[in-house]
């Protein structure tokens, strides 16, 4: 009796899932999404993505630390179809969401891993949006970014940066992570010289500014040797619109850093 029970609820969940996703087309490839204005965000973001380095393998590899529903894996493997990539994403319906874009299109080469990067090995709170249809933009397992009104939390796995950035070079590393992005590079500091270029999108407000600071994250490029531009970056398209209250009460402000190496 409780197994058909479960089996009829895991059937119902698949369903409801099913009638939630939608899909398009980007740069080719079958792209699945259920929270339409998130996507539209996101492909636009990428389309304005700047071409600041060429990777210098044949088969680069890059790492995606915030990879959503794979729309900048679907980018990066246009712009670098024999590229191997290792992406992260802790929210459980935007990484159902990845592994569906990345399954139906049959991409080789990408491992999706269902985690946060941290600072440390073990379970965190994921704050912000959740559930199927939800804009996990904002999502974050920094309280201060994520723990907003009516914002919801989920436990998720997380992981450290630094043994993935151990094993090989990493041609391309992006990270848009919402908040924690100090704390994973300081963790990670000591392979960063085996990374030749790197995007981050730094994540601030009043209080956090002890924990996350785009100016201390300055001084850690600078001292892991690569070149950089920085670059106030907050679109209207940011951010969910329900959130734009939220950020000018807390002061909220992202900065993006492009750092290569010469």
């Amino acid at each position: 009796m409780l197994q058909a029970l479960s089996c009829s609820l895991f059937l119902f969940s698949r369903r409801l899932f099913a009638i939630a996703i939608q899909k398009t087309r980007f740069r080719g490839y079958e792209l699945y999404y259920e929270n339409e204005t998130a996507t539209h965000s996101m492909i636009r973001a990428s389309d304005e993505f700047p071409s600041f380095f060429e990777p210098r393998e044949s088969e680069p590899l890059i790492i995606d630390c915030g990879a959503n529903i794979g729309i900048s894996v679907l980018e990066w493997k246009t712009r670098w179809p024999m590229s191997r990539i290792i992406c992260f994403e802790p929210d459980p319906d935007a990484f159902r969401l990845l592994s569906l874009n990345m399954e139906s299109n049959d991409i080789p080469g990408v491992k999706c891993i269902h985690a946060a990067v941290a600072d440390f090995d073990g379970k965190t709170l994921l704050f912000g949006d959740m559930g199927h249809g939800a804009d996990a933009r904002g999502n974050s397992i920094q309280p201060q970014w994520g723990e907003r009104e009516a914002s919801d939390s989920v436990e998720v796995r997380c992981c450290k940066l630094s043994p993935y950035l151990a094993k090989q070079n990493v041609s391309f590393l992006k990270m848009d992570i919402e908040g924690a992005e100090e704390s994973v590079l300081r963790e990670s500091f000591s392979q960063l010289h085996k990374v030749d270029a790197l995007y981050v999108e730094v994540h601030e407000t009043d209080e956090m500014m002890d924990q996350n600071s785009s100016d201390r994250i300055e001084k850690m490029l600078i001292d892991a040797s690569f070149q950089m531009e920085k670059e106030m970056r907050f679109q209207p398209h940011s951010l969910p619109p329900d959130m734009n209250a939220w950020q000018q009460s807390v002061n909220a402000n992202q900065t993006q850093f492009l750092a290569w190496r010469e």
